[in-house]
């Protein structure tokens, strides 16, 4: 009896089990075929799961052979390809000896640049057999490499061939893509689309834990720049994928350093695709109509594609719309090009960077030195005024107008300027946005030493990690300048709250500057050191002058 029961009680639950499933059931949406998974079915091959390179592998409408790798070789770009996938495996920039493809990471990502075909958004984040098959490929010249493979649609025959043409001396390359009907019907694509991707990650190797150094998948929606962005928001869950519609000029993918970008030739692609999981990697994707091909004839597209540095005049000469993608702000970019342009004319001259920086903070300082007088004068008349401010005050307390306009005529009739205090502050700025965006941007400081325990300017100057946290020297040298500075100052008007106020500025600076690049940290010390040296000198000049008089 007891047996029984259970099993009624096991073909119930299958029962339920069951019905669930059919009727009730809403994340288990019926999946469409992809033409990868209609060829293998059909042949009625055994498919094995790619080893390690040299294992043979049996695919359908292929002959069995090894992966093989082919090297193109041309003054900009040294590349190895693999006949698996018929992607790229590596890819060196020989102007700076770069390699740009990094497949061990710390995201779940392959790193090939494998500029694949998806015939659906689910291909598209979870891969497809292409990715993984061993395509024929041909050497048409020492520039040109063709790669071909077989698939079926609705069980037509159909050749997919991908074609990569370099040239000696460009920064760019082009990728064919032929979709052939080699049957005696019409074919149409599952969902009239395909969907083309370069991969899903960009070098060079760094070490991708830092802020600074996180990647973007990027693309042109309508005219204007955009970046995707990983994972859900605050209020928002995470979502497999993004996607966006509209005329697409160009979608690929963006380091610290680099870009890798395809732009369709004489076309543009009618949506955008993401992969936003937060822990994969940065893959974008371009949606290309595809309308029926009829037999005999081919569905072809082509594009170019940019790999190379956020350089702005290289990126325009592919295409003028592709100068957006070396994301640095319009209103910031001439100061910045000329503080680089600086820097690395100084360098030439001291061969260090951080060097470089000292001379530069040193002019810097020179060219600012008659604002910061007028600045310190002004401080000085400022204190002066002190006790007829603190006279006003009392005399017109609760009545703000009143006291705001004898306090502008205090101001005219002594020429004192309330604001002269700041000016050389708010002129740097400028020059330090600036100095930011080119120690961000700007491979030429990457990697670049200075002295001690700083190696790279253009990261945090850490020297140790408590419980996960960063010990960055630098700041506190900063902060401790930034304090010292202050005491040095004249007072200003305005009482102890203000005078409180300037005092808790260094402390908001430290956890600003905290996670900065280093060369950038030392820039604003050595501005906090010459502003100390040069009040230190105008105190014993005001001093000397007391004791004469």
């Amino acid at each position: 009896m007891e047996s029984k029961r259970m099993i009624i009680a096991v073909l119930l639950s299958l029962a339920i089990w069951f019905v669930w499933m059919r009727f009730f059931n809403p994340t288990a949406p019926e999946k469409q075929e992809s033409p990868v998974q209609q060829t293998q079915r059909e042949a009625a091959v055994d498919t094995k799961p790619v080893k390690d390179t040299g294992s043979e592998i049996k695919v359908a409408g292929l002959k069995t052979a090894k992966e093989t790798t082919i090297e193109v070789s041309t003054d900009k770009y040294a590349v190895t390809f693999s006949n698996k996938g018929g992607a790229i495996k590596s890819f060196k920039y020989k102007e700076r000896e770069v390699e740009l493809v990094v497949d061990k990471n710390i995201f779940d990502s392959k790193g090939l640049f494998d500029f694949s075909i998806y015939f659906s958004k689910e291909e598209f984040t979870q891969g497809n057999d292409l990715e993984n098959t061993l395509w024929d490929y041909t050497r048409l010249s020492d520039y040109v490499i063709k790669f071909t493979s077989n698939i079926s649609i609705d069980g037509k025959p159909v050749q997919l061939e991908k074609t990569y043409t370099f040239n000696s001396d460009s920064y760019y390359f082009r990728i064919d893509y032929n979709i052939i009907n080699l049957g005696n019907k019409a074919i149409s694509f599952p969902n009239d689309y395909i969907i083309v991707s370069p991969g899903d990650f960009l070098g060079p190797d760094m070490n991708f834990d830092n802020t600074y150094n996180k990647l973007n998948q990027v693309y042109y929606l309508n005219g204007d720049f955009s970046k995707c962005e990983k994972g859900g928001g605050f209020f928002s869950k995470a979502e497999n994928y993004k996607i966006e519609n509209g005329d697409i000029r160009w979608a690929g993918l963006m380091s610290r350093y680099f870009l890798l970008i395809m732009l369709p030739e004489n076309f543009n692609g009618t949506g955008i695709i993401c992969d936003t999981r937060e822990h994969t990697g940065y893959k974008a994707g371009i949606y290309v109509a595809a309308n029926k091909v009829q037999p005999g004839e081919k569905f072809a597209k082509s594009f170019k594609v940019y790999a190379g540095e956020k350089n702005k005049d290289k990126l325009a000469a592919v295409d003028v719309s592709l100068k957006d993608a070396a994301d640095v702000s319009k209103w910031i970019e001439p100061i910045r090009d000329f503080l680089l342009w600086c820097l690395l004319y100084i360098n030439k001259l001291f061969g260090n960077m951080g060097w470089s920086l000292v001379v530069f903070s040193i002019l810097t300082k020179i060219v600012l030195l008659p604002l910061t007088i007028k600045s310190t004068e002004s401080m000085k008349r400022m204190q002066a005024l002190t006790p007829k401010m603190n006279e006003l005050k009392e005399k017109y307390k609760g009545k703000p107008d009143v006291l705001n306009k004898e306090m502008m005529k205090l101001y005219k009739a002594n020429k004192v300027n309330p604001m002269g205090g700041c000016l050389p502050l708010l002129l740097q700025m400028p020059f330090f946005f600036a100095l930011w965006s080119a120690l961000i941007n700007s491979i030429d400081l990457w990697q670049a030493p200075f002295i001690f325990w700083i190696k790279d300017l253009s990261l945090p100057d850490t020297v140790a990690q408590v419980f996960g946290f960063n010990i960055n020297i630098l700041p506190i040298l900063m902060t401790a300048t930034s304090f010292f500075q202050q005491r040095m100052m004249p007072s200003a008007a305005g009482g102890g709250q203000q005078q409180k106020m300037m005092m808790l500025m260094p402390l908001v600076f430290i956890v600003i500057f905290w996670n900065m690049p280093s060369g950038l940290v030392l820039y604003w010390t050595l501005q906090n050191a010459l502003q100390i040296l040069h009040q230190v000198y105008t105190n014993r000049k005001g001093k000397t002058a007391t004791a004469e008089a």
